[in-house]
């Protein structure tokens, strides 16, 4: 019951916060949605952008992996809009993070437990800006908290081994959870060409469903993510810094004293979790191996899915933010495990002294729940990103639905195009080389094509400018939040401006 009611509390407020003009819109929702339309219209996992030069205003799914679409893709595929499918497979995901998360911390350390890990994730900003918006951290973090569980009470490698390939398959960063899986299943008991065995099993799921979608992906012409170590490094790590200590340090001023209080609770909290995952745990009365065995579980996961996503900025994608949204699925885990050694290492202590550590989580409780409020009440006003009504009340956008509807698009952000029309279309070269350029100029006028420039740049590639000055585009259409261009030719009212 206390599982359910904490569940039921994180799934309406997603969907209070979700209200129209919500959830909000983030780039990489164009490629979770435009799959699942795909999937369901066509049979194949498509996005509606392509490379400037396609014949296809449509490319393969290749820079997300597929797991999300897919299952936003059943309740399209049963006549739900694709927005509203994924606001409830969100606040579905909610209850069952939620829910599972209290379950597990009161069946290990008891009700207080319980309760208080599902306090500390309702009040997480890091919980709430996953579940505004439609991305995939809200059902990877519900499938992360199944892998927890089953680590923690299955026997059986395969089950928490297919837990941890549905969540790398919604979500790349995830796949650090099969190295946990592995990890704890070669940490079971027995000899040594058993614990092996037991691993391989573990990992088996994720690298067959990974090897699958990798094949598939070079064969499509999708994107595969390439090696090499990245650069801007500093920058970076400033922003985990500053993530970690908003985190720690809820609702204090930035300066020392929050790095000091961020430090302290990190600290404390590394420390607790450290003695109660430890064989000193166990006391006669309360037998210690649930919680032992869940406890070092959290660390594991949280540990593995660190050290991938590190990994993976130093070496696969500088881009990588170090914000709340990548860090979420260590947070989760760490909170719960912080929440359960807690309670339990207060247990056994003096009335001050529990009453001490219950004033410091309440002030802990209170200044986290102040930073989420405020979050949400910024993001959501007038709706949050391409749901905004600076979006959505667009005088761009409503040329582009009516005079432009007929053009094909060609603009600095393909994801933009897709959320303010409906269609499909295309980016822009990378370079300014002349050779790029007069091929551009040809795929325009052949396309009946205009080039778009958007109030910002999210997508490498040449300015829209650069590339209307250099093909002599003439403006057809200039708005506060963008320039549309087409070649002379195709000028309203025909022929070509003077000079």
């Amino acid at each position: 019951m206390l599982a359910a009611c904490f569940g039921a509390a994180a799934c309406y407020g997603v969907l209070a916060i979700t209200d129209p003009p919500g959830p909000g819109l983030d780039p990489d929702t164009m490629s979770y949605l435009g799959a699942a339309e795909s999937l369901v219209r066509h049979g194949d996992l498509r996005i509606p952008s392509a490379h400037w030069l396609s014949g296809d205003s449509t490319e393969a799914l290749g820079h997300f992996p597929p797991g999300y679409s897919i299952v936003i893709a059943v309740p399209v595929a049963l006549g739900a809009s694709p927005v509203q499918a994924a606001r409830g497979i969100e606040a579905a995901a909610a209850f069952a993070t939620v829910a599972l998360t209290v379950w597990l911390a009161a069946s290990v350390a008891g009700g207080i437990a319980g309760a208080l890990a599902g306090a500390v994730l309702l009040v997480s900003p890091s919980f709430a800006f996953d579940h505004w918006q439609i991305i995939s951290e809200p059902l990877c973090l519900a499938l992360v908290m199944a892998t927890l569980l089953l680590m923690t009470y299955s026997r059986r490698p395969w089950t928490y081994g297919l837990a941890a390939a549905a969540a790398g398959i919604v979500r790349y960063a995830a796949v650090g959870t099969t190295g946990a899986v592995a990890l704890w299943a070669y940490g079971t008991t027995g000899g040594r060409g058993e614990r092996l065995r037991r691993a391989a099993v573990a990992a088996a799921p994720s690298v067959v469903l990974q090897t699958i979608w990798t094949i598939r992906s070079a064969i499509e012409g999708g994107e595969v993510r390439s090696f090499g170590l990245r650069g801007n490094l500093p920058a970076t790590f400033r922003e985990l810094t500053s993530t970690l200590g908003g985190w720690l340090a809820p609702s204090v001023p930035a300066g020392w004293i929050a790095g000091v209080v961020a430090v302290a609770v990190g600290v404390v909290a590394v420390a607790v979790i450290a003695r109660q995952a430890g064989p000193a745990a166990s006391t006669v009365e309360e037998p210690a191996e649930p919680r032992r065995r869940f406890l070092r579980a959290a660390a594991l996961v949280a540990g593995c899915y660190a050290a991938f996503v590190t990994f993976s900025r130093l070496f696969v994608d500088e881009t990588i933010p170090f914000d709340v949204r990548i860090l979420s699925p260590f947070i989760v885990p760490a909170e719960a495990a912080a929440a359960v050694a807690l309670v339990a290492a207060a247990r056994p202590w003096r009335r001050p002294a529990r009453a001490a550590v219950a004033l410091a989580a309440l002030a802990w409780l209170g200044g986290s729940a102040a930073a989420t409020v405020g979050a949400v009440r910024d993001a959501l006003d007038g709706g949050w990103g391409y749901a905004g009504d600076e979006w959505r009340m667009s005088a761009l956008a409503e040329w582009l639905r009516t005079e432009g509807r007929s053009r094909a698009i060609f603009s600095n952000n393909t994801a933009t195009a897709w959320f303010l029309t409906g269609r499909p279309s295309r980016d822009v070269p990378q370079t300014l080389d002349a050779d790029s350029v007069a091929r551009f100029g040809r795929a325009l006028r052949e396309r009946d094509g205009v080039l778009v420039r958007f109030p910002f740049d999210l997508e490498e590639g040449a300015a829209p400018d650069s590339l209307a000055r250099r093909l002599r585009l003439v403006e057809v259409a200039v708005f506060p939040d963008g320039v549309v261009w087409a070649p002379a030719a195709a000028r309203p009212g025909g022929g070509r401006p003077p000079g």
